[in-house]
């Protein structure tokens, strides 16, 4: 029992190590001189029983892009993985869409979305 808490431990800690080195925070970025954020959209709704928010887009966005929804200090990060637009599969939306992603976390309609550039 006593080496699965250690293997865990480990893989803990390699994940931690990976997400500081593949997911700098907009300060590190802004420090490295890498402006990183540009405002794309608003969230219209969350659902939450199948963890979907639905984004009203102002500017393109495409699956592998990385996003941030919510203010600087409490932005949730992560890549778009799939999208869709009225329950079909995309893979560019533009300005004026409305997409659906697929999302681990609670957001709150109205919040900010910024695509991430590094």
């Amino acid at each position: 029992m006593e080496s699965l808490d250690n293997l865990i431990e480990v893989i803990d800690s390699i994940e931690a190590r990976d997400r500081e080195r593949y997911s700098p925070t907009p300060n590190a970025m802004k420090a490295e001189g890498k402006s990183g954020r540009e405002h794309i959209g608003t969230v219209e709704h969350f659902f939450s029983k199948i963890s979907v928010v639905a984004i009203s887009l102002t500017s393109s966005l495409n699956v592998g892009d990385i996003i941030e929804i919510g203010t600087e200090e409490d932005a949730i990060r992560q890549k778009v993985s799939e999208m869709q637009i009225d329950r079909n599969d995309v893979y560019e939306a533009h300005a004026g869409s409305s997409i659906g992603i697929k999302t681990k976390h609670v957001v709150e309609p109205g919040s900010p979305v910024y695509k991430v550039t590094f």
